[in-house]
């Protein structure tokens, strides 16, 4: 069992930091009790003191402002506008309740005016129902049990700028028409892109947690890979659009993390259109993301681009899968599991000619590790590895993968690929046929030249006001895409506007 210290008393801290401090209390509290609920009805005295416990986490807050609002906001927590930090040891009870509200369809949780064990009780019998209510259907169950202090939120407005303690705005409950309208009319494709982008970011976070390098020197531990892995399972499963998180490769300082997620994310889409089952696709997907784990062990070896490596420094990098497999074998535990992630390691850059490390006569990489080598390298073409070399278009790099680079692959992954990024994958600038510009939200399944495509721009490159700002999900018979452009030819801030629009 995971030991983790309480947090400290709040004590006469300033106002955000109390706040976090409450946070931190109350999240671990609601982790616990699902837990406890889990192996106990919910009338036992050891649930019933589990209730207590979370009351009591509860208290402080109200004591000191009128509610406390717990709720999700891009993969970040917040109590009262607050963010909520993210450590080593918080961040599994973190994942549990960010988990429990994506699967409930809410925002999170508001408490006002007190929290009665009774109350909470009352709560946590529908929470734990596996086919119990979700979404408005929860808010409606709650009202009829007639519940004064505990209700769940539809809906959240979270400033992350927020300087002061004060309670986040949250949205007043839908009205029956609003609540009609937004379940019947929303689209279901920006809902998925909207959950993508948050599983996306949700495993940032777990991986730069993960691959911290005070991790990686004492003890990986696969069951925290696997936790961070889960959300990308789920999300191919549910058919959200791939690669979401494509744009954080351009922070130098977040790439080696971004490099990982978005290895993963795609490597488990084709995993998922090759017919791999939850399990396997869990396996391919933590191995994914420690494909580079020994990049770490050569790092200080190298301090110029790519296209200026001296021969030690091209040496060096070519020693990272044998580092990688190497840390593996010596910080896990050896599993089914961790031995697909040492062979991954190893293998990953031994696929067709001239891969390294050379394999032995007879050995061929596994069907994860050429799984996780076209992944890596669509996203790497898309990298910017030089100062120099901005990277290319996901357009282009899906076409570099279908034309000079076809033969380092199988025709089955390479087919798998395209079925997982489309076309025009998420993220491609296109030029449509009227002249304007616009960016690819997600591919369309039944019609791959039709993407869904947000348009920004006018003919002259000249950012369209939001009202005019047009969505098509997806493109209608009547539109089409002229050409998908090159980094070079992209518009200057379409990426910054389409990031904007996102936001809002």
């Amino acid at each position: 069992m995971t030991h983790v210290t309480p947090p400290a008393s709040p004590g006469a801290l300033p106002p955000d930091e109390r706040v976090r401090q409450y946070g931190l209390k109350i999240m671990m509290a609601i982790a616990a009790t699902l837990r406890v609920g889990r192996a106990y009805a919910i009338g036992n005295q050891v649930f019933v003191r589990q209730l207590e416990t979370l009351a009591d986490s509860v208290t402080p807050v109200l004591e000191e402002h009128s509610e406390a609002v717990l709720v999700v906001h891009e993969a970040d927590l917040y109590l009262n506008g607050v963010r909520l930090p993210v450590t080593q040891a918080s961040f599994k009870f973190q994942q549990t309740v960010i988990e429990l509200f994506e699967r409930l369809r809410i925002a999170g949780l508001r408490f006002v005016g007190g929290a009665p064990p009774a109350e909470l009780g009352q709560v946590f019998d529908l929470l734990l129902k596996a086919d119990g209510p979700s979404g408005a259907g929860l808010i409606e169950a709650c009202g009829a049990l007639g519940l004064q202090s505990i209700a769940p939120i539809l809906h959240a407005n979270v400033d992350p700028h927020r300087a002061s303690g004060t309670p986040a705005a949250a949205d007043a409950p839908l009205s029956d028409d609003d609540r009609i309208a937004q379940q019947i009319y929303e689209p279901r494709i920006e809902a998925l892109e909207q959950s993508g982008r948050r599983r996306m970011s949700q495993a940032l976070q777990g991986t730069r947690l993960l691959l911290m390098p005070t991790s990686i020197q004492s003890v990986l531990e696969v069951r925290h890979a696997k936790r961070v892995v889960q959300p990308l399972v789920e999300g191919v499963s549910l058919s959200e659009p791939v690669v979401v998180g494509l744009t954080t490769l351009r922070q130098h300082d977040e790439f080696t993390y971004a490099h990982a997620v978005n290895v993963c994310g795609v490597a488990v889409a084709i995993g998922h259109f090759l017919g791999l089952d939850r399990r396997a696709l869990s396996d391919l997907g933590v191995a994914a993301l420690l494909h580079d784990v020994g990049k770490a062990a050569v790092a200080d070896e190298i301090t110029n681009d790519l296209e200026n490596f001296t021969p030690d420094e091209r040496g060096a990098a070519m020693r990272h899968p044998i580092e990688g497999a190497k840390l593996l074998a010596q910080s896990t535990s050896l599993n089914p599991t961790t031995l697909n992630c040492l062979r991954v390691a190893l293998e990953h850059h031994a696929v067709g000619d001239g891969g390294y490390p050379v394999l032995p006569d007879g050995w061929t990489p596994g069907v994860l590790s050429q799984v996780v080598a076209v992944a890596d390298c669509y996203v790497s073409l898309q990298s910017r590895l030089s100062r120099s070399s901005p990277g290319l278009s996901p357009h282009e790099a899906l076409g570099r993968m279908l034309g000079p680079l076809a033969d380092r692959f199988t025709p089955a992954l390479l087919w798998a690929l395209v079925r997982a990024v489309g076309f025009y994958p998420a993220g491609q600038v296109v030029e449509m046929d009227d002249g304007c510009f616009g960016i690819v939200l997600a591919p369309n399944a039944d019609d791959m030249a039709r993407p869904h495509v947000r348009v920004l721009m006018s003919w002259n490159g000249s950012a369209l006001p939001p009202e005019r700002r047009t969505e098509y999900r997806p493109l209608p018979a009547d539109r089409f895409i002229a050409r998908a452009m090159s980094v070079a030819e992209q518009p200057a801030g379409i990426l910054e506007l389409a990031e904007d629009a996102q936001a809002a």
